[in-house]
């Protein structure tokens, strides 16, 4: 598993929201997806050029706790604003909504190759693997998946000390 721990300060992504339930999320995310390319949404994010990092078209997983809630929210998305000048603040695109993250901790995995495969292989190694032997938890932020384009993509864990 390649991954590199970063200190990323506080950002905003804008996105589409939608509620599932946890328990039919591998089902149901893919079709969320589905729905957003037919129905244009994808292009639109993509005529952004979502280069704010984390770059790319974002894939949120949030208010699940980890498993632990009945429902949770899965955003399509973007990054809209990071807390630095390096990044141009992009404006809320109509019908999306804009959600706030904090500064943190994050590993960021690299997850390249087949979708789904690819992320799901870097969940597996990362719960089972890394973290029981690193001297991290998981952090109560939502797990971002930056799909980048060629079968590249990274997954976004927010961590912090034992």
């Amino acid at each position: 598993m390649k991954y590199k721990i970063i200190e990323y300060p506080a950002f905003k992504v804008m996105g589409y929201k939608t509620k599932v339930l946890t328990s039919n999320a591998f089902t149901e995310i893919p079709k969320i997806w589905e729905k957003a390319q037919e129905e244009g949404l994808i292009q639109k994010i993509l005529a952004q050029h979502p280069n704010n990092c984390p770059a790319g078209i974002l894939g949120i997983a949030s208010d699940g706790q980890w498993g632990a809630n009945e429902e949770m929210n899965y955003i399509i998305g973007m990054t809209c604003e990071v807390d630095t000048m390096k990044y141009q603040a992009i404006p809320v695109l109509e019908g999306m909504e804009e959600m706030s993250y904090p500064s943190a901790t994050w590993v960021v995995i690299e997850a390249n190759g087949e979708l789904p495969s690819a992320v799901q292989n870097v969940y597996s190694t990362f719960y089972n693997e890394w973290l029981p032997n690193s001297n991290y938890e998981i952090a109560n932020l939502p797990v971002i998946e930056s799909y980048l384009g060629d079968n590249h993509q990274e997954v976004w864990i927010a961590v912090k000390n034992k």
